[in-house]
């Protein structure tokens, strides 16, 4: 049986694994929802000090205390910066990367510089937009979630993202990555692109991974929030590799 460990994006908490999770779980696997400081059940903790670095210790931690190794590892969007990170400091670890709809950054890489790359520049420039001009307030370093609808999530499940999302330190987003190179050594990577929403800047990072030695791509007709919208599906992708 598999060790999965299933990280988060921005804003959301371990709470949106939950019906991607209990299929995993039915299959007889073990699963790991990590919940990154500052937000979900732990936004008592938020603060505008919390930064990448802080998340990628959340889930090494997770890794560690609870003693995991053969670990098929996910990360969503954001989480695609948090399980590069993990990655190149417990390789020997973790069996698979999978990156779900997620960033693929390299050392010194930010998520905000990334979307410089990923996107033409005037929607690059709306989306970095939003991210600089959507804190709560100059003081307190917070960005406000983006809502669920401009991500394309289904409408009958916009409720319960937006209402479950919270502000999440800005720092988090504009840390540069500190990397190694030890990531390099996880062989088996897969590529889980949503194709069921745009404008996208994951298509960029889907279309790197294209063809690349070790790397494999998927597509799934989905909104940017597949384990919300399209739960059994991404499950079933999962499965293939335990």
């Amino acid at each position: 049986m598999a060790n999965f460990v299933l990280v988060h994006g921005a804003w959301h908490g371990g709470w949106c694994w939950r019906d991607t999770a209990a299929v995993l779980r039915a299959a007889g696997h073990s699963v790991f929802t990590p919940t990154h400081s500052g937000v979900g059940e732990r936004f008592h903790q938020s603060a505008e000090n919390i930064t990448l670095e802080t998340h990628i210790r959340d889930v090494c931690g997770c890794v560690e205390w609870e003693e995991l190794n053969d670990v098929i590892l996910v990360g969503h969007s954001y989480g695609g910066m948090v399980i590069t990170g993990v990655a190149d400091r417990m390789a020997a670890r973790i069996r698979s990367l999978v990156y779900l709809d997620a960033f693929v950054p390299e050392a010194g890489d930010s998520l905000i510089g990334l979307l410089g790359k990923a996107l033409p520049a005037e929607v690059a420039a709306q989306f970095i937009g939003a991210f600089r001009g959507t804190a709560l307030d100059k003081h307190s370093g917070l960005m406000q979630p983006i809502p669920a609808e401009m991500f394309g999530i289904a409408e009958a499940n916009r409720p319960w993202v937006d209402r479950r999302c919270v502000p999440q330190a800005l720092a988090t987003f504009d840390m540069p990555i500190l990397l190694s190179g030890e990531h390099a050594k996880v062989k088996q990577r897969l590529y889980i692109l949503a194709d069921g929403w745009d404008p996208s800047p994951f298509r960029h990072f889907a279309r790197q991974a294209e063809g690349q030695p070790g790397w494999s791509v998927v597509k799934l007709p989905s909104s940017h929030d597949v384990m919300v919208d399209m739960p059994k599906e991404l499950a079933a992708e999962l499965l293939k590799l335990a």
